[in-house]
């Protein structure tokens, strides 16, 4: 390994780059994270039951980000919390949990839209669509970028949401003061994943 450039400290290269990337296997071999991925699947079937189709939907969309995460997660330890992470939010809304805590719709989208961010971040790499930043400049430029796609995951959940209300359920919770604060939520988290990418792909180049 080379030596680190002093600004970056090698304790946190080595939590975000130590275990091999588990996105990029050539052949399906199973792992612990599986088993989370089947109960996302298992799961649809079950809030169906539980709280009707919306319910099945959420947990679809779940079960496709716990896939995302698999193949675009850059360590096994990335894929598993970023799992938990949308597992969580997903049965919170099945379950009705936010009515009851209504501070943790906020936690959820700030850690969901972090979560969602960084695996979008790290598809666009594995597709060569995110040049690599060589400058201060272009690695602030890449910041914005991404932080801004953030933003429009974001603005996508509401749309979605608002949708939902509409013509499925009327019980999901929409609202000038719930989509303002699920914004600000959002983009902080796609602030914290940009700067989460940048941290790791510095480590990775100085590795």
């Amino acid at each position: 390994m080379s030596r680190l450039p002093a600004a970056i400290n090698p304790r946190v290269c080595l939590l975000l780059v130590k275990e091999p990337a588990s996105a990029y296997e050539q052949i399906f071999v199973p792992h612990l994270g599986d088993a989370l991925r089947l109960v996302a699947l298992l799961a649809i079937p079950a809030a169906w039951i539980v709280s009707g189709p919306l319910s099945a939907l959420t947990m679809l969309l779940v079960s496709g980000g716990t896939w995302a995460l698999r193949y675009y997660s850059r360590t096994r330890s990335e894929d598993l919390a970023g799992q938990i992470v949308l597992l969580l939010g997903g049965a919170f809304s099945v379950l009705g949990t936010y009515k009851v805590v209504e501070w943790l719709d906020l936690l959820v989208h700030l850690l969901m839209l972090a979560v969602l961010t960084k695996t979008l971040a790290n598809m666009l790499v594995h597709h060569a669509m995110l040049p690599d930043a060589s400058t201060r400049r272009q690695a602030a430029g890449i910041l914005v970028a991404l932080t801004g796609l953030g933003v429009l995951l974001a603005v996508l959940w509401e749309i979605g949401e608002w949708a939902g209300h509409t013509f499925i359920n009327p019980d999901v919770g929409v609202g000038y003061e719930d989509t303002l604060g699920d914004l600000v939520a959002g983009t902080l988290g796609s602030l914290i994943a940009a700067f989460w990418f940048h941290g790791s792909s510095r480590c990775s180049r100085a590795s």
